[in-house]
């Protein structure tokens, strides 16, 4: 019995103690201040504060504004006192213009500004990417490319309006990702649309239409043609998508796989500076090539 009533003693006491935490934990929580509510999203950096515009290696003081007697000067025409943040900052990125020189260099024009919001599987700058990747890896393999996947986490800028640099070429493919060549059975994928459905985001895709409810492919052809299990696909990637990268493992699911010397960043510019010489402004749209619901 009195073996009973320790045991029955030592439960109480951790009851109470627990209690007592609980309460001491929750009187902390009500002493912090309420978290902010507030949520994310993207905006142009179009310079409609500022007035700002995108720098090349000859509009320096149009683009970034001036330094006067009364201080910074921006290109909206807003003066700011000498020794002010802004002012710093604007001296700095001036200072290091002359070694940017090469980078500022005009590689194209384009008509619109190209967000590259991973949320949204059918995007202009998406689409634009997968598509060119789809078009030259058909001319480098020198094979007519079914299909084309990238991952949006590779495209890390907006595409500007009005000129495009190399540096915006360069600051929006900054990895290493390399062009390559896989074959794939038409089982084989639907299994790599099936984990793209399955992913919080749809990466950027060409060659394909794919209806997603829930995370689940409804629908999908390619070339205007449902997907044949036993057919031999042939895919455009780049090496970051074969072994794991965002999730995605394309080498597992091919029957062969060829790499290639070539950026991402490369294949872009060659197709940017294509058009250049022909006049020809960088533009795309969403076409609906990839529709999720909830």
């Amino acid at each position: 019995m009195a073996e009973t009533k320790v045991k029955n003693s030592y439960i109480w006491d951790v009851l109470w103690a627990i209690l007592i935490v609980a309460a001491v934990f929750a009187g902390v929580r009500k002493l912090q201040p309420p978290k902010p509510d507030f949520s994310w999203r993207i905006v142009c950096m179009d310079g409609h504060r500022s007035g700002m515009q995108n720098v090349t290696a000859d509009n320096v003081a149009e683009a970034l504004g001036t330094f006067t007697d009364d201080g910074y000067v921006s290109p909206a025409g807003v003066v700011y006192p000498v020794d002010s943040p802004m002012a710093h900052v604007a001296a700095e990125v001036m200072e290091v213009q002359p070694k940017l020189a090469a980078l500022k260099k005009v590689v194209g024009h384009c008509a619109r500004m190209m967000m590259n919001d991973r949320d949204n599987p059918d995007l202009p700058l998406g689409n634009l990417v997968a598509d060119v990747l789809r078009e030259s890896g058909s001319a480098y393999f020198k094979v007519p490319m079914d299909f084309a996947v990238i991952n949006f986490g590779g495209i890390r800028v907006p595409m500007p309006e009005g000129a495009v640099t190399l540096d915006d070429i360069t600051s929006m493919f900054p990895f290493k990702n390399y062009m390559c060549y896989a074959k794939m059975k038409g089982a084989d994928l639907a299994k790599l649309l099936d984990v793209l459905a399955g992913q919080a985001a749809f990466q950027a895709i060409s060659g394909a239409k794919v209806l997603v409810k829930a995370h689940k492919v409804e629908s999908a052809t390619v070339g205007g043609e449902p997907i044949d299990p036993e057919r031999i696909y042939n895919v455009t990637t780049i090496d970051f998508l074969l072994d794991g990268g965002d999730g995605i493992k394309i080498g597992a699911l091919s029957q062969d796989v060829v790499l290639s010397h070539v950026l991402i960043k490369d294949v872009m510019l060659s197709y940017i500076s294509a058009l250049e010489a022909k006049g020809e402004v960088i533009d795309s749209a969403a076409d609906g090539r990839v529709v999720m619901e909830d």
